[in-house]
């Protein structure tokens, strides 16, 4: 009986002979290398949220809305078989609004109950003086919302960035080993103030007329490195100054990787 021959690649599989993998296979590879895992991002986020914790928030203000922009990839330098220095960012806004509307929700429950409770009684004169009362209240916490109004507070982070900033001696709102705070954009009572933390570059900030967070040439051996972290802070000057000093400065260096 004729049988057909087998086909060249069948012959190959039967004789133990594999075939290259075509090329995209070869892309999905190199993707993989260079796709941080889900515990490198871990690692990341981990340590921006310590840092905004390490900052805590301004008093009388609660956070309004937190935002994180991280990494996903590490690239390899092909020279040095290193890796260049992963980005990552986060931001949050403080503000006074989010705390009235709360304490507003909650005085509203509250009557809300005793009224219901007069009601079921059939204590209509109860019912008025509740309601009265009640009135009396929201006037209260409206006029106690308009006083402790305070413009918002956004503060901004980032991983691994060298922005160069020229130190203007009079503008140094604080500086120990290893950070310097800088103030700028002073307006109509408000300001900025950046803060850049780095203990190898800014180890001595007496000495130094430049914020030059120098970065490793090559690239670094780890994909999750952090050599330096850098804030920056927009809000009422009455506000941001005194609270950006009591930041926990050494959390936040601790943050930051020895490797180099």
């Amino acid at each position: 009986m004729f049988r057909p021959a087998p086909h060249p690649v069948a012959l190959l599989f039967m004789f133990g002979i594999l075939l290259p993998a075509g090329p995209g296979h070869g892309t999905a590879r190199a993707q993989d290398e260079k796709s941080l895992t889900r515990d490198e991002v871990s690692v990341i986020k981990k340590k921006m949220t310590a840092i905004f914790e390490a900052l805590g928030q301004p008093a009388g203000y609660s956070i309004e809305r937190e935002e994180y922009s991280l990494p996903a990839e590490a690239y390899k330098n092909s020279n040095t078989g290193k890796y260049s220095l992963i980005g990552g960012s986060a931001h949050r806004r403080f503000g006074t609004e989010k705390k009235t509307e709360q304490e507003s929700r909650d005085l509203q429950k509250e009557y809300q109950k005793k009224l219901t409770e007069a009601q079921a009684k059939g204590d209509y004169a109860e019912l008025a003086n509740i309601a009265k009362e009640m009135q009396q209240k929201t006037g209260q916490m409206q006029l106690k919302a308009t006083e402790s109004h305070k413009d918002p507070v956004e503060v901004s982070l980032s991983l691994n960035n060298n922005p160069g900033a020229v130190i203007d001696p009079d503008m140094v709102v604080f500086e120990h080993p290893g950070v310097i705070a800088l103030r700028s954009g002073v307006e109509n009572g408000s300001e900025r103030i950046d803060m850049y933390f780095d203990p190898v570059s800014l180890k001595e900030t007496k000495q130094l007329s430049r914020v030059d967070l120098k970065q490793p040439e090559g690239g670094v051996a780890t994909r999750t490195l952090v050599l330096n972290v850098s804030i920056d802070v927009t809000g009422p000057s009455t506000e941001i100054e005194p609270w950006v000093k009591k930041a926990d400065v050494k959390k936040i260096l601790a943050q930051i990787d020895a490797g180099r």
